[in-house]
């Protein structure tokens, strides 16, 4: 039985949300005046436990939230306490497009505190407020100050406190930026009244509920689709403030000049090309700049490696000193050793030719 009615719970979720996607555009209808009944219809098993006002984990006490749920689903207050933005909209897609504009400026003067007052008096008579604000420096002995400021105006306003700001300050720099935000605006309006109309129809069939599994699948998507009805109600209240109210990011820094700003110059050829004569020799002047520079930067490295130089050339040089001393020394004994066997050999044929001689006398005295 109970998988029955489950079988039969989930096809009904899945046509109600099928419905509820095809009548987007659809306005939810009343509510039923007699919804609490259901709670009476509840099986006894339920009625023995109201005194707790909870089954199982469920809420069976359904007099307290029908009201809020009936207030939720007519577009009233929710259980948070916030407005409902579609019976306050404050902007109309079909009157225009929907723009979130946000400017940035940064400004220098030498008024600093006059400036700031000023700039909070302005903001406030065009009805709008500062967002964000931080200030340093104290002013004091060239301790110049610096804020930065987030100010929130009415759109059409916003150009007439630019206007305040360039009257009073130098701007020098700025920065503009427009999003259009209609689609998602529409998108997100048109989901809403999708939910809400799923949201009447789950409570229906919560009143019609007689089994325990089924109130708590309905109670979990009822919860989802409520929070993404508050969701979605909350990204609109976000993006009307931000199309009926302008951005500006200020930074207003104090100087003790202030600049002058130059007007547009067309620039001629000539003065092109001194300007191109100019830019050589400045790069040139550079180029030898850091050449001396890396060359002074070197000395340390070009130094140490002179010395290494140094000792490896006196180290080469006395090593082939002492091979030409040691060769030297080789060929001059080697010449004496020649000579001492060629005096040798001399002395040695003088000995034989004495005895030749000596021979040849006494083979004459016995003739």
């Amino acid at each position: 039985m109970k998988n029955k009615i489950l079988i039969t719970t989930a096809a009904s979720i899945l046509a109600i949300t099928m419905i509820a996607g095809c009548s987007a555009g659809t306005k939810a209808g009343s509510v039923r005046e007699d919804r609490f009944e259901a709670a009476e219809t509840a099986p006894a098993m339920y009625s023995a436990n109201k005194t707790n006002n909870f089954v199982s984990g469920v809420n069976l006490d359904f007099a307290d939230s029908v009201t809020a749920d009936e207030e939720f689903i007519n577009g009233g207050a929710s259980t948070s306490g916030s407005p409902d933005i579609l019976n306050d909209v404050n902007v109309d897609p079909s009157q225009g497009r929907l723009l979130i504009r946000t400017v940035s400026i940064t400004a220098e003067t030498t008024k600093y505190a006059s400036v700031a007052s000023e700039l909070e008096n302005q903001v406030k008579l065009l009805g709008g407020y500062i967002e964000y604000s931080s200030m340093r420096g104290t002013g004091n002995n060239k301790d110049l100050r610096s804020g930065s400021y987030t100010i929130r105006v009415p759109a059409d306003k916003l150009d007439s406190l630019i206007d305040t700001v360039g009257g009073n300050c130098t701007i020098t720099a700025s920065n503009e930026n427009t999003s259009d935000v209609t689609l998602e605006y529409v998108d997100t309006k048109a989901r809403i009244e999708s939910l809400r109309v799923e949201y009447e129809q789950l409570l229906e069939l919560l009143d019609n509920a007689e089994d325990l599994d089924t109130i708590i699948i309905l109670q979990s998507r009822i919860t989802d689709v409520r929070y993404d009805i508050e969701s979605n109600e909350s990204r609109i209240r976000v993006l009307e403030n931000q199309v009926q109210y302008a951005t500006l990011s200020l930074t207003l820094q104090e100087v003790l000049e202030e600049k002058e700003v130059e007007e547009a110059h067309v620039v001629t050829y000539g003065e092109k090309v001194v300007d191109q004569f100019k830019d050589m020799w400045e790069n040139t002047v550079e180029f030898f700049q850091n050449l001396l520079l890396g060359i002074i930067a070197c000395i340390p490295g070009l130094v140490f490696i002179a010395v290494n130089v140094v000792v490896i050339l006196i180290i080469v040089f006395t090593a082939r000193k002492k091979r030409r001393a040691r060769r030297a020394k080789a060929l001059a004994e080697k010449e004496t050793a020649a000579r001492a066997e060629e005096a040798k050999k001399t002395e040695e044929k003088k000995e034989e030719a004495k005895e030749e001689k000596k021979a040849e006398k006494k083979e004459e005295g016995k003739e």
